[in-house]
């Protein structure tokens, strides 16, 4: 069988009538698979049996897309583009010696994930609004299910902290808080504006409480921004479209200024009071440790920089900066921290784990590593992990200024249409579902900036994957009643 016999099967077969609820299906997939690694996590039998599980289903669905696709070129294109952005990385790591080719391409099979997962997306929005609704109704039993299993989680007493060295804060049945925190974050302003879509005033109050009490409870305040979010965006919305009212924002706004109201009580305030103390404590000892030996009060400014190594050595190598100082030497480190003895700013684990990575790829010297980027296993030092916690400086240097530069790309193609939807014609373009979905997007990138929670985790880089689905439909293929501009002349 050919494959334009295949795929004219495919179209209006049993796959096509039933593709929505295979949507679905695979949205609830997602939590439960977390939930799994979890149980996994805590029984130590290791995360080896999701991590296959979510290859076979990026498998399986980028085979899926591939074969409904009408534009199979673009499936090649972006498989062309991988096969030469793994090539040149296997030839930079090989250089310098590869120490684990399978761990370093099973990373790049996860981070390959979203703008496949992406692809597959926009080919199944094309079947027609039946697959956005379904997307919709995913999104929202995703939340369901992450709602149910984290009441469960409190109830049992079974729940793993957010910050479990000071046992604060509620993740529930799943591993990975940045991460979590980032589909929470990412989730709750798109329920809450499904709920203010339905007009049914309880349901917005139940919705938003259930949503703001999680994001509240995490701890993270990423998650706290997410709520403002999601106010400010709402309001934003219904001026933008002429259509304010008061009682929404009075429901919304209530339980974001209760959340605020306790913040004092919160796991993040909790975890920030506890963090800025030790910081405290280890800047006072810092502190003494220097005057011992200059035995008086200096004008630091005036010291000269070998004085200031000798004074830094004993701080460096005491505290948080020792496995770095370890593998790049102690002077080194003090001077790429410009001689600071500011312990907050020295023992920042997403400043060192970056500091590790720069250093690193300036002592390999090659163009090769900077253009396709650094071996994950290279990252791991002593027993210590300096992945980087922040994903474009992640995909930096794991993959170059290629990888990076593809990875902007992608993403920005998706910000110009809607640029260019918005340009041609507002009134039309901004919708209720735009605005939701255009909130979404902003905390995904938000968290993408400051986190290693969307763009190189499966779990959570799934949703930017819908997320940009969904751009590609309301500003390409939906049918506001002319003809779509995926059909009209460029």
């Amino acid at each position: 069988m050919n494959a334009t016999k295949a795929n004219e099967e495919i179209k209006g077969g049993w796959l096509d009538r039933n593709l929505p609820k295979a949507i679905i299906a695979l949205f609830a997939i997602q939590p439960l698979l977390d939930i799994l690694s979890f149980v996994l996590d805590q029984t130590g039998a290791g995360n080896t049996p999701t991590l296959v599980l979510r290859f076979a289903m990026l498998a399986i669905v980028g085979v899926l897309g591939f074969c409904m696709s009408d534009r199979k070129k673009c499936y090649l294109i972006f498989a062309a583009a991988c096969a030469v952005l793994l090539a040149g990385h296997a030839a930079a790591c090989a250089k310098q010696g590869y120490l684990d080719p399978v761990g370093d391409i099973s990373n790049f099979v996860r981070v390959a994930q979203m703008p496949l997962f992406a692809m597959c997306f926009i080919t199944f929005l094309r079947r027609g609004e039946g697959v956005y609704k379904a997307v919709e109704t995913g999104l929202v039993v995703n939340f369901l299910i992450i709602t149910v299993t984290v009441v469960l989680s409190v109830v049992t007493g079974t729940y793993r902290h957010t910050y479990m060295d000071s046992g604060i804060g509620v993740l529930g049945w799943f591993s990975t808080s940045n991460a979590q925190s980032a589909i929470m974050s990412i989730l709750s302003p798109v329920v809450v504006m499904f709920a203010y879509r339905s007009k049914n005033d309880k349901l917005l109050l139940l919705t938003t409480l259930a949503a703001f009490a999680q994001l509240y409870f995490l701890g993270t305040r990423l998650a706290f921004m997410a709520m403002a979010v999601t106010l400010c965006g709402l309001v934003a919305i219904m001026l933008l479209r002429k259509s304010f009212t008061w009682k929404p924002v009075i429901i919304i706004g209530a339980c974001f200024l209760l959340c605020c109201a306790c913040v004092k009580f919160s796991p993040m305030y909790r975890n920030q009071v506890i963090y800025n103390q030790s910081m405290s404590s280890k800047q006072s000892d810092a502190e003494t440790m220097i005057e011992k030996k200059l035995h008086n009060k200096v004008d630091w400014s005036k010291i000269s920089k070998e004085e200031k190594l000798a004074l830094l050595r004993d701080v460096y190598e005491f505290y948080g900066t020792k496995v770095l100082c370890q593998r790049f030497g102690t002077d080194t480190v003090i001077e790429e921290y410009n001689y600071s003895f500011n312990i907050q700013t020295i023992t920042g684990t997403r400043h060192r784990k970056i500091l590790f990575c720069q250093l690193l790829m300036d002592e390999q010297d090659s163009a090769l590593s900077r253009a396709f980027g650094l071996e994950l296993s290279r990252l791991n030092y002593n027993g210590q992990n300096f992945d980087p916690e922040n994903d474009f400086h992640g995909v930096f240097y794991l993959y170059g200024w290629t990888g990076l530069a593809m990875m902007i790309a992608f993403i920005g193609y998706f910000v110009y249409l809607i640029v260019r939807a918005l340009v041609s014609d507002w009134k039309k373009y901004f919708t209720l579902e735009a605005g939701t979905f255009g909130m979404a997007f902003c905390v995904a990138l938000i968290y993408a900036y400051n986190t290693a929670g969307v763009l190189r985790r499966p779990n959570s880089s799934f949703y930017l994957s819908a997320l940009l689905g969904v751009i590609y439909y309301l500003t390409m293929i939906k049918d506001y009643g002319e003809k779509t501009p995926e059909v009209l002349p460029e």
